[in-house]
């Protein structure tokens, strides 16, 4: 099957926005897809296109054992569940944050406002670090997204500014209670090899086995890894920006991607 089950839209840090996105899913005709912006389904509700179907998501960054881990929630369709109420507060965290790394990057001599960095989202969608990277870009402050996250804003950067997150294992336990699975995004992003099955063991659902981070040797750990354990497996592109030579769409089992909607099936009809 071709699909992507790991997408961004202006709604969070994206830079399509929803209609957009859903053009592109049409043209590369995709079988399934998901939008998964962080910490908020403002992208939701829309009609999927002709020929293809929808998974309702997010992606939730939470903390565990001192680093960042993000999850990707499957089936969470209730604006007003247990999970979408506790991100309502991590939304406005990230405003505070924001303002934050804003006066951090004026301190040092880049008078950078929140208004420049508000012009790169879409109306009320939720601040991240690519926002300002990319209104440093805007500014001539620096060349690319890249090196305003090498220079200024990546987790031990000058003007990184942490964000209170929840808990891996709060969110694992929201986002069941809110009729979803959870799934550990780009597991080769976490620092170590242990933070993974830290993961497993607080009792996340399954593994994103498929992204741009994990190269074949990494992707076949991970299936392996998944079998091994029981878990669901999922792929996508974590599409923020088009990217040359990399289109939406990812090449998948069909039946991992049926066990998953059973899944998601059961824990809705709970």
């Amino acid at each position: 099957m071709l699909i992507d089950l790991h997408m961004h839209t202006d709604r969070s840090d994206g830079v399509w926005s929803v209609e957009r996105v859903l053009e592109e899913v049409r043209a590369r005709e995709l079988e399934l897809f998901c939008i998964t912006d962080h910490d908020t389904l403002d992208a939701y509700p829309f009609a999927a296109p002709p020929g293809a179907r929808a998974i309702a998501g997010l992606e939730v960054d939470t903390h565990h054992d001192g680093h960042t881990a993000h999850l990707l929630a499957y089936g969470v369709e209730d604006k007003a569940s247990p999970l979408l109420h506790a991100l309502s507060a991590q939304r406005d965290a990230r405003l505070e944050r924001m303002e934050a790394m804003v006066a951090a990057m004026c301190a040092r001599g880049i008078p950078i406002t929140i208004d420049e960095v508000r012009a790169q989202t879409a109306p009320g969608a939720s601040l991240g670090r690519p926002h300002l990277a990319r209104a440093l870009v805007a500014r001539g402050a620096v060349a690319s997204v890249q090196e305003a996250f090498d220079r200024y804003l990546a987790d031990d950067g000058v003007s990184y500014v942490a964000l209170e997150r929840l808990s891996a294992a709060t969110a694992i336990g929201l986002i069941r209670s809110s009729g979803g699975v959870s799934v550990v995004a780009h597991p080769a992003r976490l620092r170590t090899p242990a933070s993974l099955q830290a993961l497993i063991e607080l009792g996340v659902d399954g593994i994103e086995v498929v992204h741009p981070t994990a190269d074949a040797t990494v992707r076949a750990e991970l299936f392996s890894l998944a079998r091994e354990r029981g878990l669901l497996v999922t792929g996508g592109t974590d599409f923020h920006a088009p990217v040359p030579d990399r289109p939406i769409g990812v090449s998948f089992p069909a039946d991992a991607i049926e066990r998953l909607q059973n899944e998601i099936e059961s824990r809705q009809a709970q």
